[in-house]
């Protein structure tokens, strides 16, 4: 996100609050003006639309690829299967984080389920980049349809991320680590 006024920076940090605690859909312009204390024309004036923030907040979710990429290449150096399971292992530690309700870019595609919806669509694209990151992750391991694999390792992590509203927190990051490991095993050549 680009750097924003002090009045900006308000808005903004109410607004990503309120989207990922209530919804995109269930927050409007008046309760982030009322919230943060600055008018909706000032709003209006920071972001254009209501559409253009909540674009703009789910792209800011997405951590970018290359840096879960390059935090395993840097703990597990030469050793493609132990980058592997450090990303899966620091996704488990994300969904174990306190107030963890949902991965923010699953909960915007459910929140506006037309696929061309600009929210859907961002949210969607930064879904399918997680999803060439485990393929580049999987690419070097000795395994037979590493896309096949990479597939069922982000639907696993989905599974997660949604089972840690229903369950425990930590019985859901210790589910994706132990089926992950399972997943990666069962595709092995051997």
């Amino acid at each position: 996100m680009e750097v924003r006024s002090p009045t900006g920076q308000r808005v903004w940090g109410v607004a990503c609050d309120l989207f990922y605690r209530e919804g995109i859909r269930a927050v409007g312009v008046a309760e982030i003006a009322e919230r943060s204390g600055v008018g909706k024309p000032s709003i209006y004036r920071s972001f254009d639309s209501k559409e253009n923030l909540a674009v703009t907040y789910v792209k800011a979710q997405a951590k970018p690829r290359h840096v879960w990429l390059d935090a395993a290449r840097a703990a597990c150096p030469g050793d493609p299967l132990a980058q592997l399971h450090h990303v899966i292992g620091a996704m488990a530690d994300r969904i174990s984080e306190p107030d963890f309700r949902g991965c923010p870019l699953a909960n915007a595609c459910v929140e506006f389920p037309d696929r061309e919806h600009p929210v859907h669509r961002a949210a969607g694209d930064l879904k399918a980049e997680y999803l060439e990151m485990l393929a580049e992750l999987v690419a070097p391991l000795p395994v037979r349809d590493p896309q096949g694999l990479a597939y069922m390792l982000q639907m696993l992590v989905e599974g997660a991320n949604v089972s840690t509203q229903i369950f425990t927190a930590e019985r859901s990051a210790a589910a994706l680590k132990e089926g992950a490991d399972r997943l990666i095993q069962s595709f092995m050549d051997r």
